[in-house]
């Protein structure tokens, strides 16, 4: 059994008024409610995939890495596999966050339409923990949380403001979500992935918009000093996820080295290869970004990114 804890301040706040007062918020619950599935019972698990197909998610037309060409045909699928295992296990483990995270929101959000809402939302996470902890099973195994994702979900955790969670995790993390998925869903052959992608993305749609309704009522509402908190909060919480290096022993490493060693694979070419794809302005710039063509005009749309914190987030080439 392995765990981890940390240490939470959150408020509960008792409503005891019921009506509506947000009614886009009320509507969306009305929604969420009509739109619930089973991960159990709506997912064709029973759909036997093509090995070469399961986790298979590179980008189209891209260029096969030399390092991986180089490996026989049964090597290169096991590599897909245990690749899209890696980044799967991430979206396990910040399914898990936003199920933990929209628990509190249930507690310290202000109006009872956000509370309802907010409710349905710990449901559908928690079958989001597992339609993606059952489809990895068919790939490898559960690999450790990345460091920059760990270090957002116990920011948004351990906020004191409740409008940080909503933006940590509603605006920036569902966004950044559901751009992956989208993106994962124009590539893969799998049936049994292309179903989960399609539920999960109709889910995560509802979670931005309750992000955007609630904070483009609830931000013009917050004073200065908050509101300056929050912006900045939202610059970190970005910074976090999308520039954080992966440290080991207080060193940079590459998350894939385990999986390059256990394949045969040369660490040190592999990542050298990457990093000179990495370098290439053309070749960055046709990769989709769910960070700066999801989560960035998001964060604009609700009034989060001002002239005060505009130029930071172009230094770190977040802007859209």
């Amino acid at each position: 059994m392995s765990f981890e804890t940390i240490d939470t301040n959150v408020k509960a706040l008792w409503r005891f008024d019921y009506d509506s007062n947000i009614k886009p918020l009320r509507d969306l619950y009305e929604v969420a409610k009509k739109e619930q599935w089973n991960a159990a019972l709506d997912i064709p698990w029973h759909i036997e995939t093509d090995p070469s197909q399961i986790g298979d998610m590179s980008a189209p037309n891209a260029e096969p890495y030399d390092f991986v060409k180089a490996l026989p045909k049964e090597k290169q699928i096991e590599f897909a596999k245990r690749r899209s295992a890696h980044l799967l296990s991430n979206f396990l483990h910040g399914e898990q966050g936003a199920m933990m995270i929209c628990g509190q929101l249930v507690e310290v959000v202000p109006d009872m339409d956000g509370k309802l809402y907010a409710s349905t939302q710990v449901i559908d996470e928690a079958r989001h923990v597992e339609v993606f902890h059952r489809y990895i099973s068919r790939l490898d195994r559960i690999y450790p949380i990345m460091p920059g994702l760990k270090a957002l979900l116990n920011a948004v955790l351990t906020a004191d403001l409740w409008q940080m969670k909503c933006i940590g995790m509603q605006v920036i993390a569902e966004s950044i979500a559901m751009g992956s998925f989208k993106t994962m869903l124009a590539i893969t052959h799998d049936e049994v992935f292309k179903k989960i992608l399609q539920l999960t993305s109709q889910d995560e749609a509802r979670h931005v918009s309750y992000g955007l309704i609630y904070m483009k009522d609830a931000i013009p509402k917050m004073n200065e000093p908050d509101r300056d908190r929050l912006e900045d909060f939202a610059f970190t919480a970005m910074t976090l996820l999308a520039t954080t290096p992966q440290m080991e022993g207080g060193r940079s490493t590459d998350p894939f080295e385990q999986i390059y060693l256990e394949l045969g694979i040369d660490p040190q070419k592999a990542t050298s290869e990457i990093i000179s794809r990495m370098m290439d302005p053309e070749a960055v710039r046709a990769q989709p970004n769910p960070f700066r063509d999801y989560a960035y005009p998001q964060l604009e749309r609700v009034g989060v990114i001002t002239d005060r914190t505009r130029a930071k987030y172009r230094e770190v080439g977040l802007a859209a």
